[in-house]
């Protein structure tokens, strides 16, 4: 019984290590694209020789108010995403807490000594 439920918590606990380095991941990428935004903002408020005219003012105005929408937007996009899979991760180990359990009566209720 004890080498059942081994390979059940071995199998249970990689497919916990995939869920945990998959969030893993998308907070590092998400960190990356961020960054990215401000490293590409940064780079094109600060080109030199832009010309001071109130078209190139009002342009760069735009540019900045859509960059930082699309910075908000996607901190927060990706701040859900990453709720929501928490949450199916939780829900995920609590199902597999009452399969092991189911697993263990299971075991339990086979080996028992059949009646002649």
């Amino acid at each position: 019984m004890e080498k059942q439920l081994e390979i059940f918590d071995v199998v249970v606990n990689t497919q916990k290590q995939v869920f945990n380095n998959l969030i893993s991941a998308q907070q590092d990428l998400r960190v990356q694209w961020i960054d990215g935004i401000s490293k590409t903002h940064a780079a094109i408020t600060s080109i030199p020789g832009l010309p001071e005219n109130a078209p190139t003012k009002e342009a760069l105005s735009q540019f900045n108010t859509w960059m930082g929408n699309v910075a908000n937007q996607s901190q927060s996009a990706t701040e859900e995403a990453l709720k929501a899979q928490e949450t199916f991760i939780s829900t995920y180990e609590k199902q597999l807490a009452v399969s092991r359990d189911l697993l263990k009566s299971f075991i339990a209720l086979t080996s028992l000594p059949k009646a002649a």
